[in-house]
């Protein structure tokens, strides 16, 4: 029996849309064929355009105060500027501040990077698990706490938990700054952002190559090491800090 030319076309059909129902096709979404591999014009979404004139004059945005760069030349000034003033550099990560452990022409002056949250709560630098740590190293070594001065690049505390790189050149400014109005007789640099903002080289690069550092023509006796945040999360370095730290070690 031969099947008719209009009852085969019917079939030819069929089979077709239960190919395609197989594949999991359930309905047709357009009249029109689609070229898949064309690239389709993205639709823009329409949205009101904002009043600008009252935007501006209700919301005015204000452009950040730039940072000082008057910076006192005394040290008691210094500290207290420090401890208050927002617009000294690397105030202004955050509302709170750490103030610096304040020891004029002190035997080692020690620069870190930034607070920790213990340091922030207390409003000056030596708190925590961090600062624990930190006594126990200057201990070690030969110092009393009252012969130490203890600041940092900045003394508010970045969100990121790092100093934004476009701030590291001013920020050095200031602390070599600082190491002048402190006038210590040692340095002890802490962490690798401290290197390179001072001295110019990574951590492990210092660490073994480190030469005194020059101020004013002046020359101290300076050591970079590892930073006591970074030795509670790795142990293991405290003897490599504990070589570093010979060539400030009262003998």
């Amino acid at each position: 029996m031969q099947v008719a030319p209009q009852d085969r076309g019917k079939i030819l059909a069929d089979s077709i849309l239960s190919w395609w129902r197989d594949a999991g096709v359930e309905y047709l979404c357009a009249d029109q064929p689609i070229n898949w591999l064309e690239e389709q014009p993205q639709a823009r979404p329409v949205v009101d355009e904002p009043n600008r004139s009252a935007t501006i004059s209700k919301n005015p945005v204000e452009a950040p105060a730039p940072a000082r760069t008057d910076w006192p030349g005394e040290f008691s000034a210094l500290v207290t500027a420090i401890a208050s003033d927002p617009l000294l550099p690397g105030n202004s990560y955050s509302p709170a501040r750490a103030a610096p452990v304040a020891v004029n022409n002190a035997a080692v002056m020690v620069i870190v990077d930034f607070p920790d949250e213990d340091d922030l709560q207390a409003g000056t630098f030596g708190h925590g698990p961090v600062g624990k740590l930190l006594h126990a190293m200057l201990k070690a070594c030969g110092y009393a706490l009252d012969e130490v001065h203890i600041t940092a690049l900045a003394h508010s505390r970045p969100a990121s938990g790092a100093i934004p790189q476009q701030d590291i050149s001013l920020l050095a400014k200031f602390a070599q700054h600082q190491i002048k109005v402190a006038a210590p007789e040692r340095l002890l640099l802490l962490g690798t952002t401290v290197s390179e903002a001072l001295i110019g080289k990574e951590l492990m690069d210092a660490r073994g190559f480190l030469p005194d550092f020059n101020q004013d023509g002046g020359n101290l006796p300076a050591v970079v090491t590892f930073h006591p945040r970074t030795l509670l999360a790795r142990p293991v370095l405290k003897a490599q800090a504990w070589k570093d730290l010979q060539r400030i070690v009262r003998k």
